[in-house]
């Protein structure tokens, strides 16, 4: 079963006593209520944002971390958001991101976490477009008992997935290249 990128950004706060390499597993189930994915962008006569629509999956799921001084290393298989389940304010905008994200040759960004750093700095492969690409992204966590929220803003330019920033109304509307994905993951870890 594919799942969305929620299930990639979660263990960043998470107090590992395991021996130093190890592998530790740990249960995971997101409260879907509480967690979002939104994309942001600017044209040069407007901003949108756009959401991820699809209903996260709520069942639990397990992952192993390995812990090799201040980096954690998260095996799981690579994770999928479906670009057909991005909806923008309005259905014009929103088939524009589909036609641009080329939904039909690829109808997932895939998104693998490769490892944390100093409990707080994301490591992250962004496939779009048939590009794949490396990231850094700087969490922001809380940690409350078993309860884990993590949040926070990349920034990506389209072109560098080979992608072309759309003009509409004869060049008068142009799209940046830039644009941010913000998230916000709420979940309960448990050890398994």
């Amino acid at each position: 079963m594919r799942v969305p990128i929620l299930h990639i950004l979660f263990f960043t706060f998470i107090s590992f006593s395991t021996a130093f390499g190890q592998a530790e597993k740990k249960l995971v189930k997101i409260n879907t209520q509480n967690s979002y994915v939104e994309i942001h962008g600017t044209t040069n006569v407007n901003s949108f944002n756009c959401s991820y629509n699809a209903k996260l999956p709520e069942n639990e799921f397990e992952v192993s971390l390995i812990k090799k001084g201040n980096i954690i290393e998260i095996q799981h298989e690579a994770l999928f958001l479906k670009v057909l389940n991005f909806k923008c304010p309005n259905p014009q905008m929103t088939d524009d991101l589909h036609n641009l994200l080329e939904y039909e040759d690829y109808p997932y960004i895939i998104f693998q976490l490769k490892k944390i750093t100093n409990n707080k700095i994301a490591h992250i492969m962004i496939e779009m477009a048939g590009e794949k690409q490396f990231y850094t992204v700087s969490l922001k966590n809380s940690l409350k008992n078993n309860q884990l929220i993590s949040s926070a803003i990349m920034d990506l330019c389209i072109t560098d997935f080979g992608l072309e920033a759309p003009e509409k109304f004869f060049g008068m509307v142009k799209v940046n290249e830039n644009i941010e994905v913000e998230f916000k993951i709420d979940m309960n870890i448990y050890d398994n």
